[in-house]
């Protein structure tokens, strides 16, 4: 019960983070918004204005060495009172009468209503390889250490300490408060909201009306790709992509309007997406032409070098930090200009995956139609009608108008995609997974179709692809056992409340302003709040490595892992078990050491109070010839790997 109050407690004080976060966001959003301003512009300025500012802060804080829980409430109380005082009162907001059709609000609820479903009471993150494998483990690393400034745990020939890490920022929203894993599926349902309220914007900005980039915003999550990556799962593309749509949005708009302000929270969203994610430099590279070019007839270079300067502000931490640790501001790729070698990475046995990290280009040089027949099935399961979306594009840029310029954007998107590792290993899993980096030529497409085409096709088009994107997710769902028959109860249930509410909230409004009627509901409100709250509570029994931590009489003593997957188990429910790697080179990015007994000295001289050994092969971290010395006592196992104490 105590341990409840404390998750209890957590859940207040991170209201009260979000809620200052909120604030400052909101009047700072109506502050670069204009006072014309509708309630999608303003959620889409002020959501933007939240995430980038307390990214920015905790860039900030992290360099200095105190990220800290105290110093980030104190910060963000400053800033919201900063705000208060400095900032005009927002503007009365324009009601404009709702156009969105009733069907769209029949078929958005049950996606969403599924999504919070699954986050909130759904099993926590069994399914999630990355979420378990490295990006909790660099925003715990982030968490426990207070700085930015060194890289998290990786294993030997391993690139995920080096990765940037604006998304592992963002998960500390959630992580700061709490010190647990168990919300961290929450930003990301979040930015898929925000997500489709930037695509709303956006269709307005090439011409449409915000409820056809509502359905193609839709469309987006609602792929298999999308939702069962990013939906109940820690992985950042849902934010990198977020930050290149709302960069785009900003930019066009920006170039329509003359509005600075509006150019400069485009370069921050840009930078956002860059800093998140390595395979989004590529798609940056190609956003930030495009917004050039938007602005070609700008007299002068003041505007560009500014929304350059935003851009370089929100990324540039990360890739100069791998650079001084690591020698390569891209670790761990080779990069050489002829023949020349200019960064060396990691390369041959000493990268993981090396032998797999085929590109899509590549693999169709290689293979030639088997390359692209290997390919095209999981694609058209991940992504349904919606694959189809970059390559109408080609018709695109000939019509008129500026969905042209997105249309650009999506090739250039899907030729970044086309030459991105792994897009076309011949490992399965890993072909599958890097179709994640397809996301941004897909969502750029499908903005840039459904504001080319004609109505009656525009609604033709998103009804069957919508039907398709349901069918595939159900089957996805089922079959993978992601979704089990309470939950699919609990969200009809909850499905239809909301949707008849909505129908019905004209006859609702007199009963709602009865006292024992808000009374009920803010019951109801709390009872689901403490239910949500049941899978943040771990178990108490303990564990192999707690027990060998607690022999050794250090909690903080070191914990080796070598070829395991699912390295945030071992952290510990409160993420503060300090694993280490036994390489060769930088914390972070070591070498494995391929002599069996090499290596078991090095393990040796880290003087661990536990080695935690697994089986995935594809680190390659254990030579085939080693085993751990006869005095070495095996504790049991956790989660698959064998766990002893030296």
């Amino acid at each position: 019960m105590s341990f409840w109050f404390s998750v209890l407690e957590g859940l207040v004080l991170g209201a009260v983070l979000m809620g200052l976060v909120g604030f400052t966001a909101y009047r700072v959003g109506c502050a670069l918004a204009p006072d014309s301003a509708d309630l999608l512009e303003r959620i889409v300025f002020a959501g933007l204005v939240g995430v980038t500012g307390w990214v920015a802060l905790l860039q900030v804080l992290g360099l200095i060495g105190v990220l800290w829980l105290p110093v980030v409430g104190v910060c963000l109380a400053v800033l919201a009172g900063t705000s208060l005082l400095a900032l005009p009162s927002p503007a009365p907001r324009l009601v404009v009468a709702s156009s969105v059709p009733w069907g769209l609000v029949a078929v958005a609820v049950p996606f969403a209503v599924l999504a919070a479903v699954e986050v909130l009471w759904g099993p926590p993150l069994s399914n999630s390889y990355d979420t378990l494998h490295y990006h909790v483990v660099n925003a715990a690393h982030y968490l426990d250490s207070g700085t930015i400034r060194s890289l998290p745990f990786a294993q030997p020939g391993d690139n995920t300490g080096a990765a940037p890490g604006n998304g592992s920022l963002l998960l500390l929203a959630v992580m700061l408060p709490l010190h647990n894993a168990g919300l961290v599926a929450l930003p990301n349902l979040l930015c898929a909201g925000l997500l489709i309220a930037v695509t709303a914007l956006l269709s307005r900005e090439l011409g449409r009306g915000a409820w056809p980039g509502l359905v193609t915003g839709l469309v987006i999550v609602t792929t298999v790709c999308f939702f069962e990556t990013q939906v109940r799962s820690a992985y950042d593309d849902a934010v990198g992509l977020l930050g290149l749509l709302a960069a785009l949005l900003f930019g066009l708009r920006s170039a329509r309007s003359g509005e600075r302000l509006t150019l400069l929270l485009a370069g921050l969203s840009l930078g956002l997406a860059v800093g998140t994610k390595g395979s989004y430099i590529l798609p940056g590279v190609a956003v930030a032409a495009v917004v050039l070019w938007a602005h070609r007839a700008r007299p002068g270079r003041g505007w560009g070098l500014g929304f350059i300067a935003a851009t370089l502000s929100l990324c540039a931490a990360w890739y100069v930090r791998d650079w001084i640790i690591t020698g390569d501001p891209l670790f761990p790729q080779t990069v050489r200009i002829g023949s020349r070698l200019v960064f060396a990475g990691l390369s041959g046995s000493a990268a993981a995956y090396s032998g797999y990290d085929q590109s899509l280009a590549g693999a169709v040089v290689a293979g030639g139609g088997s390359g692209v027949a290997r390919w095209l099935g999981p694609a058209l399961l991940n992504f349904g009608v919606s694959l189809a979306a970059p390559a109408t594009c080609l018709v695109v840029i000939w019509l008129r108008g500026r969905a042209r310029l997105v249309a650009v954007a999506a090739l250039a998107c899907a030729v970044a995609y086309a030459v991105t590792p792994f897009t076309g290993s011949s490992v399965p899993s890993q072909l599958t997974g890097g179709l994640r980096f397809l996301l941004p030529a897909a969502a750029l497409g499908v903005v840039a179709l459904g504001a080319a085409l004609p109505d009656r096709w525009f609604r033709l088009s998103a009804v069957v692809t919508l039907a398709v994107d349901a069918i595939l997710l159900i089957d996805v769902e089922w079959s993978n056992n992601f979704v089990s028959v309470p939950l699919l109860v609990v969200a009809v249930a909850v499905t239809v409340c909301v949707l008849a509410a909505i129908r019905w909230r004209g006859a609702l409004r007199a009963p709602a302003r009865r006292r024992p009627v808000r009374g009920a509901a803010a019951l109801a409100v709390a009872i689901l709040a403490v239910l949500a709250t049941a899978h943040l509570q771990p178990s108490t029994s303990p564990t192999p490595v707690q027990r060998a931590l607690d022999t050794a009489r250090n909690p903080h003593a070191p914990v080796v892992v070598m070829d395991v997957g699912d390295v945030a188990t071992i952290l510990g429910p409160q993420l503060d078990v300090d694993v280490v790697a036994a390489g060769d080179g930088p914390v972070g990015a070591e070498r494995p050491i391929r002599d069996p007994a090499q290596l078991t000295l090095r393990i040796e001289a880290l003087h661990p109070a536990a080695v935690v050994v697994g089986n995935v092969a594809e680190f390659n971290v254990v030579p085939a010839t080693w085993a751990p010395p006869a005095t070495w006592r095996m504790l049991g196992t956790e989660d698959g790997a064998v766990v002893y104490e030296p």
